[in-house]
Order: C-alpha cells, then structure tokens, then sequence
C-alpha cells in the first residue's frame, strides 16, 4: 500500500520469530495490492541474517538505518539532503532494537544511511510503517 517493491526479512541476534510463513505474507501482499488498487504486487523474500544481507546490498543502492540509538539525523532531515537518489532500502530493527555490534556493522557500510524517527519507542512494524510513511513524503511519489 506504500509503494513497497519487494520485503525482505532479516534475521538479527534479537529476532525471536525465525521462521516465516511466506505463503502468508505473500497472500496479505496480494489481498493489499487488489484493496489499494496496486497494479503490482511486491515481492516476498527468503529470510536473510543481517551480515549476509549487508554483504550482498548493492554498493549503489542507500540503505536507510532506522537507528534507535537517537545519535543519528532525523529521518525527514537525512533524506532532504539526499533527495534525486535513485534506489533505496530501509531497514528497521526487531523488537528490542538492534544489538551494538550489528548497529557498528551497518553504521560502518558506506551505503548506509543511520536516521532516527525520533523519541519515541516504536514496535517493528510500526517502525517500518513510519519510515516508509517518511521516505514517500520526502522522495516518493506523495510530493
């Protein structure tokens, strides 16, 4: 519904669920697409753990960092200064955010882009949905 072309889910040190149905997400994603009126449906992946995901990441694609350690730029502020930028990705943490080795990990990938939503402390999904919200305001197609 928010434009979403693919979902990849990541396995992190605090994930609790390891495995996921995929059948299931793949039929919601196929329900949202027919309600919203969504001409494509996006894609479901196989789970990934983080270090395989940031070794594979396309080095000319940013990868947003929802970064719940509050030291990074605000989300709507970091992606002002990088509007025009073609590809993007956004990350958000598992419930209890990310452990301080993997936030050094992402932080040291020079395609990462550490951002906060703020104060607040957000569960996963939420946290997904805002940044998504976010990134549409500022680069996507609601401007």
């Amino acid at each position: 519904e928010l434009g979403v072309r693919a979902l990849q889910p990541t396995i992190t040190r605090r994930t609790i669920a390891r495995r996921v149905n995929l059948e299931r997400l793949r039929a919601n994603a196929v329900e949202a697409a027919e309600q919203s009126e969504r001409l494509s449906v996006p894609e479901i992946r196989e789970p990934v753990d983080l270090d395989a995901l940031l070794r594979a990441w396309p080095r000319d694609r940013k990868l947003v960092f929802c970064d719940e350690g509050g030291d990074a730029a605000p989300m709507h502020d970091a992606l002002t200064q990088m509007k025009g930028t073609p590809s993007w990705g956004i990350l958000t943490g598992p419930e209890g955010g990310f452990e301080p080795v993997e936030r050094a990990a992402i932080r040291n990938c020079a395609f990462a882009l550490p951002v906060t939503l703020g104060p607040r402390i957000m569960r996963a999904d939420t946290a997904a949905l805002a940044a998504l919200a976010v990134w549409q305001a500022v680069c996507g197609d609601w401007n």
